[in-house]
């Protein structure tokens, strides 16, 4: 499966429990963060995308209690794709299914099913326009609409929202403000004002990690030159920017050698350039020597198309 690298990214962020509990906290309705306790939040690594769904989205599912002591979910969806798609209710519908029927299955089945809270996080280019109401699909009147299965999703649209009203942890605004401008023309300029708001936070020598994260981002979506990356981690970083861009790329390169170095060049070129050519993944499956392995997932994170990279997974073979 194809991973989307705007999804691996805002995956890495969001993930840890402080960060995620900051982004719910700033952005589920008030109303919802009422019922519940998200001191309890815990970030299960359960995924309910199936074949199906997977070219619509990918999910991070958080387990939170409600305040009347039973459990229920909320599920952040990353849109995957460019275009408005009507039929997102459905798709949510049948990933809501999934997940209560997993819930069933598993001793002992609970009295009630959990509610589930299924949030759509999308960062295109375009406002979104499709209701966010499953009946919006039917044509019914009211008299049949009594039969009809219903329920509401929740809409995070960066497109929608200006700079000064994206809120939260400073780790927080700044994701959110990288990937609402990461297809813009001034992208460059944009990324000033990330770098300002991570001096808040320099001070904490623990914090580059964030950075570093943001950096390989960068590079994955191909949107600048790696000098232009480096600029930009001089600026949130005071001239550090030349000392951290290799560790960018070498922490990526072990990071991913330890996933499995096969499949770990796989991923990273799926990453880079999106479809790969059967013929160039069965290569790399039939490669064995690790030092080669080593210096292709390299080429993976700094090779600029995919022509590049197969140029120099052949002169591997030689």
């Amino acid at each position: 499966m194809t991973t989307n690298h705007h999804d691996r990214f805002f995956k890495k962020m969001f993930t840890g429990q402080d960060l995620a509990r900051d982004f719910l906290a700033n952005y589920l309705p008030a109303g919802v963060l009422g019922q519940l306790d998200l001191t309890s939040l815990e970030t299960t690594t359960k995924s309910f995308v199936d074949d199906q769904l997977k070219e619509h989205f990918s999910d991070i599912v958080y387990r939170v209690n409600i305040k009347q002591s039973r459990e229920a979910y909320v599920c952040i969806l990353l849109e995957h794709k460019s275009y408005q798609d009507r039929l997102v209710p459905l798709q949510l519908f049948r990933y809501m299914n999934q997940m209560w029927s997993y819930i069933i299955s598993q001793p002992p089945a609970p009295e009630y099913l959990p509610v589930i809270i299924p949030l759509v996080f999308y960062h295109g280019t375009t406002t979104w326009a499709g209701s966010t109401r499953f009946s919006s699909l039917f044509d019914a009147t009211a008299e049949l609409r009594r039969y009809l299965p219903d329920f509401d999703y929740l809409l995070l649209d960066l497109s929608t929202m200006a700079d000064e009203d994206i809120k939260g942890d400073v780790k927080t605004r700044m994701t959110l403000l990288l990937q609402k401008h990461i297809n813009d023309p001034e992208l460059v300029s944009k990324l000033a004002d990330v770098a300002t708001l991570y001096h808040e936070i320099s001070a904490d020598p623990d914090q580059i990690e964030c950075l570093k994260a943001m950096a390989q981002y960068l590079i994955f979506t191909d949107k600048l030159t790696k000098d232009e990356i480096t600029v930009f981690l001089d600026r949130a970083t005071s001239g550090r920017g030349g000392e951290i861009m290799p560790t960018v790329v070498e922490e990526y390169i072990e990071e991913g050698y330890q996933k499995g170095a096969r499949e770990a060049v796989i991923e990273g070129i799926e990453i880079r350039f999106g479809q790969v050519p059967s013929e160039v993944i069965e290569s790399i499956s039939r490669l064995s020597d690790t030092m080669i392995l080593k210096s292709l997932l390299k080429q993976a994170f700094v090779s600029r198309n995919l022509d590049e990279f197969i140029q120099e997974l052949k002169k591997s073979k030689n």
